[in-house]
């Protein structure tokens, strides 16, 4: 058996790439990187995740699954989190429109806070105009399986492939039915979903339009419980505009009031006290100014009787 394929710590397993089309195309193998998951910052995927270094550019998450679950028969896929990919947590529009109803319908509910309804608005977005997704070259990824053994067992596959010299295992083998394709018909597809249809279009402008509505208010409530709320010298700063004494904002009214009387507690001769600390401050820096000037006109009748006309 030969040596493990191993650079800077990471195992290295050769990929040959599919065939082209091409009659002057010659076969190429593309090299993977992977080890452990190192992140500076660990979470609770660190364990079980493994990165992947230099993936080819057409990689999807269906051939990461494929390449470890079928291709290396080693451990299941969980998620695959690709460079510079943000991710978006499922069902964000449905669940955002939904606690919205909620707040409408109930007003005991949990409020939702403007940052969570902001995080919806920014989830909606027009639909892509391609049908895949390409990476850049030499990009990474963060393979997440659905626990440690499952990992320790890939990498493992990954040596052990790597060894092999009955053959390389083909990239993307067994995908070819299950991806859309790519070459000229990717830009006639993406020549045809450049122009969605009007109901698509219009499905997700109401969704903006209501999510943006949904912030502006939280919004507008927020700034009207705030303009409220007294300072650190306990005044309230009087705004033009809408008061909370609405039928639709009495609960926040009420609320207001009692947490203005508990702050007002105690209170009561406030500006009285401190109207008799400054009188006494100012009276005591004349005192302290009378000293001053008391001193200097001793000095100078002192200096006054060693002066001496030549």
């Amino acid at each position: 058996m030969g040596k493990d394929l191993e650079i800077a710590g990471y195992t290295v397993l050769p990929l040959r790439l599919p065939p082209a089309e091409s009659k002057r195309a010659k076969p190429a193998t593309h090299y993977l990187y992977l080890r452990p998951h190192e992140p500076r910052i660990p979470d609770a995927d660190t364990p079980r995740s493994l990165f992947v270094v230099n993936v080819p550019i057409d990689t999807t998450e269906l051939h990461l699954r494929h390449l470890f679950g079928s291709q290396l028969a080693a451990g299941r896929v969980e998620r695959v989190h690709f460079e510079a990919v943000p991710t978006k947590k499922k069902g964000g529009m449905t669940t955002a429109h939904s606690m919205v109803a909620n707040v409408s319908k109930s007003k005991k509910r949990k409020r939702v806070t403007v940052d969570e309804l902001q995080n919806q608005l920014d989830d909606v977005a027009l639909p892509s105009t391609w049908d895949r997704e390409l990476q850049k070259s030499g990009a990474h990824a963060v393979v997440v399986f659905v626990d440690k053994p499952s990992m320790v067992a890939s990498v493992k596959a990954a040596k052990k492939a790597g060894k092999r010299k009955d053959g390389e295992i083909v990239w993307g083998e067994g995908l070819e039915d299950r991806l859309p394709q790519l070459g000229l018909q990717r830009y006639l597809n993406h020549e045809e979903v450049r122009y969605p249809p009007r109901a698509e279009l219009l499905r997700t402008v109401n969704d903006f339009m209501t999510m943006f509505e949904a912030v502006a208010e939280a919004r507008r409530k927020e700034q009207a419980l705030r303009a409220q709320e007294p300072d650190e010298d306990g005044f309230i700063t009087v705004t033009s505009g809408p008061k909370l004494t609405s039928v639709a904002h009495e609960d926040e009214a009420r609320e207001l009031i009692e947490k203005q009387k508990q702050k007002s507690q105690g209170l009561e001769d406030f500006y009285r006290f401190q109207s008799r600390e400054k009188r006494k401050e100012r009276q005591n820096e004349l005192l302290k100014k009378f000293d001053e000037d008391k001193k200097k006109l001793e000095e100078m009748k002192k200096r006054k009787g060693k002066i001496r006309v030549s």
